[in-house]
């Protein structure tokens, strides 16, 4: 990325390039897929940190295929 952009919990946040002004979230990684609840445009990286963080508090746990249970949310 370059130096606007800013790393949290596996998401870059960084400006709208039509609207430098606005800060959007976009995933670390190649290609993957951004939510719909973190797909806006923010005024503030902190408003972009916290919609995150809900998004990951609320993200469901799954099971594997041996019963063992993964924490896809945040810190819980």
């Amino acid at each position: 990325m370059n130096e606007y952009s800013y790393e949290y919990k596996s998401f870059y946040i960084k400006p709208h390039k039509d609207h430098p002004h606005c800060y959007i979230v976009v995933t670390t990684g190649k290609g993957g897929k951004i939510p719909d609840c973190l797909s806006g445009m923010y005024t503030t990286r902190t408003l972009a940190k916290s919609e995150i963080d809900i998004y990951l508090d609320n993200k469901p746990i799954k099971e594997n295929k041996n019963g063992e249970t993964i924490s896809t949310g945040g810190s819980k």
